[in-house]
């Protein structure tokens, strides 16, 4: 989602951007997400062929805005998300860690438009 949110060329930046606005707005509660995403992130974006002091200032304000939580991963983290990366074949292993975030934080929404992420107990969302 973070991509299609600042990529404004992306197919899917109305989504991403009506996301942001709800964010922002106050309509939607606190992001949560994690160093991995954002690792993710930014190489889409330098792949697209965003310059780097670009890319540096989009995660520099993503890293200090009050509406967003990074969450780093640390060992247990890491290894619920191996198990749950055994589990469900159809994640990668940077979305298998969001999957272990969300059952340890208790959180059953996603704004993605991944959808190996339609898994029984999670609602995926692509708008609010």
């Amino acid at each position: 989602m973070w991509v299609s949110a600042i990529d404004a060329s992306d197919r899917l930046h109305g989504d991403g951007e009506a996301v942001l606005e709800q964010l922002i707005s106050g309509r939607l509660p606190m992001a949560l997400t994690t160093d991995l995403v954002l690792d993710e992130t930014l190489t889409i974006l330098k792949r697209r062929g965003a310059r780097i002091p670009s890319i540096q200032h989009i995660a520099n304000n993503l890293l200090s805005s009050p509406l967003l939580r990074v969450i780093y991963v640390d060992e247990p983290l890491f290894r619920q998300s191996l198990l749950d990366f055994g589990k469900y074949e159809q994640l990668s292993f940077t979305d298998a860690v969001s999957l272990a975030l969300m059952t340890r934080h208790k959180i059953r929404e996603i704004y993605s438009h991944d959808k190996d992420f339609d898994l029984k107990g999670i609602v995926r969302k692509e708008r609010p």
